[in-house]
């Protein structure tokens, strides 16, 4: 009797979330279990293997290669361009100048100027694309990075913005001058974006993809090094390759 009593007073309890929504809105729990419902259900994907979240705000993707060649075909020097650098060598080094651009673009196009001594350099073309950048780790297993997600994602676009190219430890600079070398300017990658801000997500992605390609990063790396000597810099935009409408750069 008694236990019967109990399973009445359970189900009755029950009753009163389930037939009641509106008491249920006013106290906030049924806003409650929506939250929890959803969680439950984005663990419940992540753990059956289902599709990966979206891409941050901001940015657009794209499928096939990260790196496409156009001048030389072949992908030129400045794929795989750092491979067999050494610490404390002052060449090669590389200048990135984006030709066309834009923050839904998946694909950018850059000049490359490459230079392997203070007189010897050379111009290269191709595009950086956000595609997936999958790694390869020594187990056997797979990893896609991006700006906002790898090993280290809180500091990825931090050190990315903060790379300097120190005077006297790495490279003499060309201080706040930003041109195609072959001294680099003293902040590497960051830019004064002004009104921009809106190009910084996919700004993170196309640079995270280019400084693999030629190697200044590399497969091993947990995270950016921007202290390793390599010398890789942003010079800017063509003003006359922007890819969003109505924008003024």
């Amino acid at each position: 009797m008694i236990k019967a009593l109990f399973l009445w007073l359970v189900a009755g309890s029950a009753g009163l979330f389930l037939v009641n929504p509106v008491s249920a809105q006013s106290t906030g729990f049924q806003g409650f279990l929506q939250r929890a419902g959803s969680a439950v259900s984005q663990s419940a994907s992540a753990v059956l293997g289902k599709k990966a979240p979206a891409s941050p705000a901001g940015t657009t993707t794209t499928t096939g290669a990260y790196f496409r060649p156009i001048s030389p075909a072949d992908g030129g020097q400045f794929q795989g361009l750092f491979d067999h650098w050494k610490q404390g060598d002052a060449w090669p080094r590389a200048a990135i100048y984006f030709t066309k651009w834009g923050s839904s673009l998946p694909c950018w196009t850059a000049r490359a100027t490459v230079w392997r001594s203070p007189t010897s350099h050379h111009d290269e073309m191709f595009q950086v694309c956000n595609a997936p950048l999958v790694i390869h780790d020594d187990m056997g297993g797979t990893q896609t990075l991006g700006a906002t997600g790898g090993f280290d994602p809180s500091q990825t676009i931090y050190k990315m913005d903060s790379a300097q190219n120190i005077q006297g430890i790495s490279h003499a600079d060309s201080s706040n001058t930003r041109d195609t070398g072959p001294n680099p300017p003293h902040n590497l990658f960051s830019l004064n974006w002004g009104t921009h801000q809106a190009l910084l997500p996919q700004y993170h992605e196309i640079l995270l993809r280019a400084m693999y390609a030629c190697g200044y990063e590399d497969p091993t790396s947990k995270g950016i090094n921007v202290m390793a000597g390599k010398t890789l810099w942003v010079v800017g935009f063509d003003q006359a390759g922007n890819a969003d409408a109505g924008a003024n750069p």
